[in-house]
């Protein structure tokens, strides 16, 4: 999912929703024929905050990072690490993202000794991505600092506070995630069908 339709999906609930009513002010519930209940604007609001904060963050990090192995790969990497041994074009699948760019980042990583390609026994012309020593020392480095960074953020939560933030980010997750890309799909159907429409009234 990219940032910008995720910022545009999240900010309609702040920006067009939060005035109706006062639901946000007032507290009450409204709901009824389609007007969004109470809150509603505040959680689209704390999530387009969310995704400012995230990439102001990598941001700082890709600043300081200078020759180190940045966000972008680290999830080639963790990929390859669970997947593989894979395909490149495969890779590319599984991360959501084109092939040219995929490319450039794994020729990147094989020519620092994290992954290496190795022919592939079912089709001798193609090669796997295998992640080596050295790129799963990377992981397991890169694993160590993020659970040291996480528990810093909620070092003052109790853990049913952890275990409850858990449970409602994951159920807001899957929402977000069935919700977008029904509204994506929508979207692409009535974009369809206007042209269609548009085309009709020029034959």
């Amino acid at each position: 999912m990219d940032r910008t339709g995720a910022e545009s999906v999240a900010g309609q609930g702040g920006a067009g929703r939060g005035d109706q009513g006062g639901t946000d002010q007032g507290g009450a519930e409204e709901g009824a024929g389609g007007t969004p209940g109470a809150g509603v604007a505040s959680v689209a609001d704390a999530v387009v905050e969310l995704l400012r904060t995230v990439r102001r963050s990598k941001a700082r990090l890709l600043a300081a990072a200078s020759d180190d192995v940045d966000s972008a790969t680290q999830i080639l990497l963790r990929h390859c690490a669970v997947d593989g041994p894979i395909r490149a074009s495969a890779l590319a699948t599984s991360v959501q993202s084109d092939l040219s760019t995929v490319s450039r980042q794994v020729a990147a990583l094989v020519n620092r000794g994290l992954l290496e390609r190795r022919a592939d026994p079912v089709d001798g012309r193609a090669s796997l991505l295998v992640v080596t020593d050295a790129g799963q020392a990377v992981i397991a480095e890169h694993e160590q600092t993020r659970m040291a960074f996480f528990e810093q953020v909620v070092s003052g939560w109790s853990t049913e506070e952890r275990s409850q933030f858990v449970r409602l980010l994951e159920r807001f997750t899957a929402a977000y995630d069935t919700t977008h890309a029904h509204w994506t799909t929508d979207a692409a159907r009535q974009g369809a069908r206007t042209s269609d429409l548009k085309e009709g009234s020029t034959a």
